[in-house]
């Protein structure tokens, strides 16, 4: 699906273009600012990136591929970006990232993703309500609306994570269980995984930052420098939580060794205890023939107390060591 806003020149009202005729003619007419949102297209309607806008072939294969870490690429009369926004979720440490690929020129924007995304759904809400003013300042303070968005989109998730490795710390003293290590196994992964897509994305604004498509102006490199601030708080934020996992996992080993040694304990103890125990009962379990105690009157009360006394003196003796 192809929707299209158009401020012309000359503070002339917004139109809301769908049909690819009257886009392509605003297109080439390069006035005003034109934005441009391909949401889910077809394959016919990914071909016209190429046909109709006259992208180059290589950025048209990377929005079919939808695989693409974080980039930007300069061309002679546009710039190409992907940049990826985070699938927020309720349950579960698994995250996903949703591609969304930017042609960005002087005097047009164009947004393609073959999912729908929120961050882009907003922008079409704010351009509904209040699109004069959103585009009445250029592309290049669009865009940055656009990228900001979808990196303050990132912040339930990473606040999501973070609130699962609480959980998961309380719960490894409770109750270390083996579901435990899978998660925060899992929940590495997932870490990991925005680490990189964060660490990409702050790579793609720094460029920018930095001047390397060319110029930016003061007032615009202002908001693009408080995005790639952000972008830097995230990367330290993810960094911190991967530390956290480590964390937590080598408290989880922790904790299952030390119960561990908890009951190798008591059953040494016990092992210990019934060690002479063991030893008077298979001593007169021998059945020899000339043995003084067998044919004692009070040999086997007498040898059940020496049993008990033993027991006790030998407990007595490891709680004064504090050994239990």
């Amino acid at each position: 699906m192809i929707r299209a806003y158009y401020l012309p020149p000359a503070g002339k009202p917004i139109a809301a273009l769908t049909e690819k005729e009257q886009i392509l003619e605003v297109f080439r007419r390069k006035e005003g600012l034109l934005w441009v949102d391909m949401e889910s297209p077809t394959p016919e309607e990914t071909n016209f990136l190429a046909d109709g806008f006259g992208f180059h072939p290589v950025t048209v294969e990377t929005c079919r591929e939808v695989t693409s870490q974080p980039l930007a690429h300069g061309f002679d009369d546009y710039l190409f970006m992907v940049i990826h926004a985070v699938n927020i979720q309720t349950r579960g440490v698994e995250v996903d990232t949703l591609e969304v690929d930017i042609f960005w020129g002087k005097q047009f924007v164009l947004t393609y993703h073959q999912v729908p995304v929120k961050s882009i759904s907003e922008m079409r809400d704010l351009c509904e309500k209040d699109g004069e003013r959103l585009l009445s300042r250029g592309a290049v303070f669009f865009i940055h609306a656009v990228v900001d968005k979808i990196i303050d989109n990132f912040t339930p998730t990473l606040d999501h994570i973070e609130y699962l490795l609480e959980e998961l710390e309380i719960q490894i003293f409770r109750n270390p269980t083996d579901r435990l290590l899978h998660e925060l196994l899992d929940l590495k992964q997932t870490v990991l995984y925005l680490g990189r897509v964060a660490g990409a994305q702050r790579d793609v604004v720094g460029r920018l930052v930095r001047g390397e498509f060319g110029p930016v102006t003061k007032q615009a490199m202002a908001y693009w420098l408080e995005a790639y601030d952000h972008l830097l708080r995230m990367v330290y934020t993810i960094e911190n939580q991967r530390d956290m996992i480590t964390t937590a996992r080598e408290t989880y080993m922790s904790v299952v060794t030390n119960r561990t040694n908890a009951v190798i304990k008591v059953l040494t103890i016990i092992a210990t205890v019934f060690m002479p125990i063991t030893f008077i009962a298979s001593l007169y379990g021998m059945n020899f023939k000339f043995m003084p105690e067998i044919v004692w009157e009070w040999g086997y009360p007498a040898t059940l107390i020496l049993m008990l006394l033993i027991t006790v003196g030998m407990i007595w003796f490891f709680k004064r060591r504090k050994w239990i």
